[in-house]
């Protein structure tokens, strides 16, 4: 099966339209249903470093925060919010060298679901690991967010199982 993208939420620090946010990561999510992953990639460069040559720890963990989100929103047909994010660094990631993330949930129970995910790179091998709880918003919340999203036809819709 092909890979599907996620909406995005153009202001998004994370997933945003640099016309909207020119701050914005402006990286594109897709979900691999075969594998029950969400995936991205992103090239971080120098205005991305916390220390020469390497990517600052703080935008790792937000990229990975993400990741997980949409895997977990996947889960719980619901768009989900961050209660605990334990991020585990294994090496720097350099500057300049695409990262390639993975994420999937492992569990739920009520409004809670858990997800893993872990960054890699060519050079490095594995950068990062994460494990997270995520808390599902209210099916209005949800709604409202997703009225807010820029929703592509191919897009994976959370809400609606599509």
């Amino acid at each position: 099966m092909a890979l599907r993208p996620f909406p995005s939420y153009p202001a998004c620090p994370v997933c945003g339209d640099r016309a909207v946010n020119p701050s914005s990561l402006a990286v594109a999510w897709s979900w691999d249903p075969e594998r029950q992953l969400a995936l991205g990639r992103f090239t971080p460069g120098n205005l991305h470093a916390g220390y020469a040559g390497m990517l600052h720890g703080g935008i790792l963990s937000t990229l990975l925060d993400e990741c997980l989100a949409w895997a977990c929103a996947v889960r719980m047909r619901a768009y989900c919010v961050t209660g605990e994010l334990d991020v585990r660094f294994k090496s720097p990631a350099p500057i300049g060298e695409e990262l390639e993330l993975a994420g999937w949930s492992v569990s739920s129970w009520g409004r809670y679901a858990k997800a893993r995910g872990e960054v890699r790179s060519a050079s490095v091998g594995q950068v990062a690991t994460a494990s997270a709880t995520f808390v599902a918003l209210s099916r209005g919340e949800s709604e409202a967010l997703h009225a807010a999203l820029r929703l592509e036809p191919d897009d994976v819709d959370v809400l609606h199982g599509t």
